[in-house]
């Protein structure tokens, strides 16, 4: 016995020293390798592999398998990173490579400003992509050349929300889903129980998408230059066009092949100094690492804190969603902390559980009370919960093109009694209470327990309109008018008091300052730190800087990028199985393309 234990501890210490060993060799490896040199002449190359989120993330070793979370950059530093160049006399230019992966259409339009502003400066920016759709045209817009090869294809054939439904799934599996709703349009419970989409559910999605397709035509005809109208009429008319049509009518600039951009590159730049087959380059990875901030603050009076909430929202803690109790720890900091004078939440949520969103809302009713002013600034998604834990903000700031609204509630109860007789399992229950089976997945609800959850629900709702109503001084029924689940862009919330003005994360910041009346203010940006394996991670896993000249490499274990939005969304309703109960969140997974 003493052997074995012998050999079995030498076995285990083997194992992590040679796990030990093989890590301080990556490490060694990292730390010892040299970023290259910046060139003093060359172009700022923002492609494909640029993956933004709010805040930023270091993945996890999962992504190895392309299953996990990739490691993310901050939106807000692929912003400043073209602020930097714009005023940075070694950029010459900014070449647009395919299109990066920015977390939504109200994220891209915060790049646009910024590439705007670069091109304003008298500098140039090119775009190249073997095809063009309305998501990757958006940003190439700004550029003067845009590029297309010979048998590139211009699709301009409009938004699309595709919604998935499972209620006839789920039947033949013997999965009911029993629901309590408040609200016409609260349609995040109609995949479960329909097998297609509400009249009512079809008409507030007509209405968005269009909304959001406005923004789209008046960025791109002030871009191009090109007639709102005639741009509309495009899209009505054909949808799909060639390269020569997007040349003759000025949505494009040249055809031309990849090697013939890269010549004219060179003859802007010159050569890379170690890649004599393409231009003098610096990727926007590589750029970050150069620049620098100021992260002490020291020399200002004024410092505002800006904390994101981003993801579904949970109760209690979370490391990866907003978790009720984790961000309202954050806000509940910021207001202890003698060093911060404001805070701007950055929500960029599609919502979640409604008590989890009322302890945040109550830690924002907390700021105003200690006299620190709160702005809200609306990502891709502000939505529901959401919406819940934004609506009492001093001021709230949302892009043309966020996502928001959705004041609603649901229930959702699935039963899975009878999948379980079909394969033979049976459900003996003893309780003390009538009651205390209610949010039981072996059986089905009674008529009696779903009108106990109606009630619940009902009175959810209630408070979800007294709160909104009491932020945006509001009557009760004046809110239930616009509310009833109902999703809007932001546009449209402007004009129904949802939001007080359009406009990005800088201009909530300034919206802060403007209320401490700071001429010169310290943004302390809440974003990940990460241990030391977390940074290892990032570094192995993140997007690295290439020659444009060569071929990117991509892990070869994936899901398929087709399958990926129905990959997703099976997760999320396994995850909403696991979790009866009632939500304020936003109808679906909602992806526009």
């Amino acid at each position: 016995m003493k052997d074995f234990l012998r050999s079995t501890l030498a076995s285990v210490l083997g194992t992590l020293c040679a796990v030990a060993i093989l890590f301080f060799a990556i490490s060694t490896y990292f730390i010892a390798e040299l970023p290259a040199e910046i060139p003093d002449s060359c172009v700022l190359v923002i492609d494909e592999n640029i993956f933004a989120t709010e805040r930023g993330s270091f993945g996890d070793m999962q992504a190895l398998l392309g299953s996990g979370e990739a490691p993310s950059v901050p939106l807000r530093k692929v912003i400043q990173a073209i602020d930097h160049a714009t005023d940075q006399g070694r950029i010459k230019a900014i070449l647009l490579l395919h299109s990066g992966h920015y977390g939504g259409a109200a994220a891209e339009r915060a790049v646009l400003d910024a590439l705007l502003r670069f091109r304003a400066a008298g500098k140039k920016i090119y775009a190249y992509a073997a095809d063009y759709d309305m998501s990757s045209y958006y940003l190439a817009s700004v550029a003067d050349p845009i590029f297309v090869p010979p048998l590139g294809i211009f699709d301009m054939s409009g938004y699309a929300a595709e919604m998935m439904f499972f209620a006839d799934a789920m039947e033949s599996l013997g999965v009911e889903m029993q629901v309590t709703r408040v609200g016409k349009y609260k349609s995040a419970v109609e995949p479960f129980v329909l097998p297609r989409a509400s009249e009512a559910n079809l008409e507030q999605m007509r209405q968005l998408l269009d909304s959001l397709q406005d923004v789209w035509f008046a960025d791109v005809s002030a871009a191009r230059g090109v007639a709102l109208e005639q741009l509309q009429t495009w899209l009505a008319e054909g949808g799909m066009y060639s390269a020569e049509f997007a040349l003759e009518n000025g949505l494009v600039d040249r055809i031309g092949y990849f090697d013939e951009l890269l010549a004219e590159l060179v003859s802007l730049v010159g050569e890379d100094p170690e890649n004599h087959d393409t231009f003098a380059q610096v990727g926007l990875m590589r750029y970050l690492e150069e620049m620098e901030e100021d992260e002490s603050g020291d020399a200002y009076r004024y410092r505002i804190a800006v904390i994101y909430a981003e993801g579904e929202i949970f109760d209690g803690f979370s490391d990866t969603e907003i978790g009720g109790d984790s961000l309202a720890l954050e806000l509940r900091e910021a207001r202890l902390d003698e060093n911060i004078d404001a805070v701007v939440l950055r929500v960029n949520s599609p919502g979640g559980s409604a008590t989890a969103s009322e302890v945040i809302l109550r830690e924002m009713q907390l700021l105003r009370v200690a006299e620190k002013p709160v702005i809200v600034s609306m990502g891709r998604l502000a939505a529901s919960g959401g919406y819940w834990i934004a609506c009492q903000a001093d001021k709230i700031v949302a892009e043309p093109n966020t996502i928001t609204g959705s004041i609603g509630v649901f229930g959702m109860f699935p039963n899975i009694e009878k999948l379980l007789q079909d394969v033979g399992v049976h459900v003996d229950t003893v309780q003390t209470g009538p009651w205390a089976t209610m949010m039981s997945l072996y059986h089905r609800k009674s008529a009696d327990e779903l009108a106990q959850m109606q009630v619940y629900v009902d009175t959810i709702y209630a408070g979800f309109l007294d709160r909104v109503a009491v932020g945006r001084s509001l009557t009760r029924e004046q809110v239930h008018e616009i509310a009833q689940g109902r999703v809007w862009s932001g546009a449209d919330a402007l004009e129904l008091g949802l939001v007080d003005q359009l406009g990005n994360l800088d201009d909530a910041i300034a919206l802060a300052a403007e209320a401490l009346g700071a001429a010169h203010w310290f943004v302390d940006y809440r974003e990940p730190e990460g241990n030391y394996l977390q940074q290892l991670t990032s570094q192995l896993l993140g997007a690295e800087d290439y020659p444009v000249a060569r071929t990117p490499q991509h892990s070869a274990l994936h899901i398929p990028i087709g399958l990926l939005p129905l990959w997703q969304e099976l997760q999320r309703n396994a995850a909403l199985l696991e979790r009866p109960g009632v939500y304020a969140r936003l109808p679906y997974r909602l992806e526009i393309r």
